[in-house]
């Protein structure tokens, strides 16, 4: 399963010629990986890119950027709740400010990499330990889903306030949780339990 691995840390060598994220691809090459040193075009990426699978990992510090990692952390969870996120650092925990921590902890899916003392296998255990979640997750459950029933993919399924929409567009609004979205997956979690206990 190929799926988005975005690395936006100004410490890092652009494009793919970082060490660190070549030896991830050796030993994963199914990820496609993508390097950013400044934060903006990095966040923009992510941005443009949310309806795809994707692990973020974002530097916790940049120097000479006006964006910090905990800034990049909130606008992405600002459009969407979804996506999962590694922010890194080459300082300890302790090193950072409390502030910052409390802010990265209080978020959902969010994990923490020390650079100085994790190594390329840590970080490929990472990225598995999330792929794995991919398989319980309604979202990534609808896409895979759609990827074995192409000819679905443009059929109305859902109506809400006058406007239809289809599969694909479903998918789409859960991947951002929008209002539709999240009514979407809401009503369709209620019916699979109704469905379960009536099965019974």
């Amino acid at each position: 399963m190929s799926f988005k691995v975005v690395f936006i840390d100004d410490n890092m060598k652009k494009g793919l010629k970082e060490p660190f994220v070549l030896s991830i691809k050796k030993f994963r090459p199914q990820i496609d990986a993508s390097v950013f040193m400044d934060p903006a075009e990095g966040l923009q990426y992510v941005l443009d890119n949310m309806n795809n699978r994707m692990i973020v990992f974002v530097d916790c510090r940049f120097d000479g950027y006006g964006l910090q990692g905990i800034n990049l952390l909130k606008q992405i969870r600002e459009k969407t709740s979804l996506l999962y996120i590694v922010m890194m650092s080459a300082n300890n925990l302790s090193q950072i400010a409390g502030i910052d921590l409390v802010e990265m902890i209080n978020q959902d899916y969010i994990w923490f990499l020390d650079r100085n003392n994790s190594t390329v296998q840590d970080a490929c255990a990472l990225i598995d330990s999330i792929a794995a979640l991919w398989d319980s997750r309604f979202d990534c459950v609808l896409e895979q889903w759609l990827n074995r029933h192409q000819e679905d993919k443009d059929r109305v399924v859902f109506n809400q306030n006058n406007k239809a929409y289809t599969w694909g567009q479903l998918l789409n609004e859960v991947r951002l949780q929008t209002e539709v979205g999240k009514d979407f997956e809401r009503i369709m979690n209620q019916y699979c339990i109704a469905k379960f206990k009536l099965d019974q």
